[in-house]
C-alpha cells in the first residue's frame, strides 16, 4: 500500500508585504535613536541637576522658615530637596531640634538677607526726656549722641528739640542731604 501525499494549494492568501516590513523596522529604529539623542542633549545643557530631576525646584525660595512641628523629612517632602543636601545647606541647623522662626537655605549659596533698616534720624525731645533716657530708649550710646549733637547742651534739653540719632547721609556729589 503506497501512500500517496497530495499537495493540496493552501486558501490562505500569502503575505506580499514581507519587502516593506525590513524598511519599516529601519526607519522606527532611527525614529528612536533621534528622540533618545535629542532628549539627552536637552538634560545636558548645563541645567543643574534639581531643574532636570524636578522641574519645580527651580522656582524654590532662598529660604524656608521652620514652623512648629517642622520636621527635615516634612521640609525635604515639600521643597523637594533631599534630607542631606538641606543638611548640607544648613550646616549650623540642629536636624533633631529645628526652632520655630529659624531661617533654613534651600540653595546652596542663598542671597544675603536684607540689612535691617537704620530708623530713624532724629528723636523729637518729650517733657521729661533727657540725652541719658532718649540714649537708654534707643539704644544708641550716650556717648555718640552728644558727638552727633554738638550745638545741644545736655542741661539745657527742651519739649520739642530735635536730637539726631545717626550721621548724616552724604549725596554721592559731596552736599550733605536736607533732613
Amino acid at each position: 500500500m503506497g501512500l500517496t501525499v497530495a499537495l493540496a494549494s493552501s486558501s490562505r492568501p500569502r503575505f506580499r508585504g514581507k519587502r516593506y516590513l525590513a524598511p519599516v523596522a529601519l526607519a522606527l529604529l532611527l525614529a528612536a535613536v533621534v528622540v533618545i539623542a535629542s532628549t539627552s542633549a536637552v538634560r545636558s545643557r548645563g541645567h543643574s541637576w534639581a531643574a532636570r530631576s524636578r522641574p519645580h525646584l527651580a522656582r524654590l525660595p532662598p529660604y524656608w522658615i521652620v514652623r512648629a512641628g517642622d520636621t527635615l523629612a516634612q521640609i525635604s517632602q515639600r521643597t523637594g530637596l533631599t534630607i542631606g543636601r538641606l543638611e548640607a545647606f544648613n550646616p549650623d541647623a540642629d536636624p533633631l531640634a529645628l526652632i520655630p522662626g529659624e531661617r533654613l537655605n534651600l540653595w546652596q549659596h542663598p542671597p544675603a538677607p536684607r540689612p535691617k533698616p537704620p530708623g530713624p534720624r532724629f528723636w523729637i525731645v518729650r517733657p521729661g526726656q533727657s540725652l541719658g533716657s532718649i540714649a537708654a530708649s534707643t539704644g544708641i550710646n550716650l556717648a555718640t549722641l552728644e558727638q552727633l549733637n554738638p550745638r545741644l547742651a545736655p542741661n539745657t534739653l527742651q519739649p520739642g528739640d530735635r536730637v539726631r540719632l545717626r550721621p548724616e547721609l552724604r549725596a554721592r556729589s559731596g552736599i550733605s542731604a536736607r533732613n
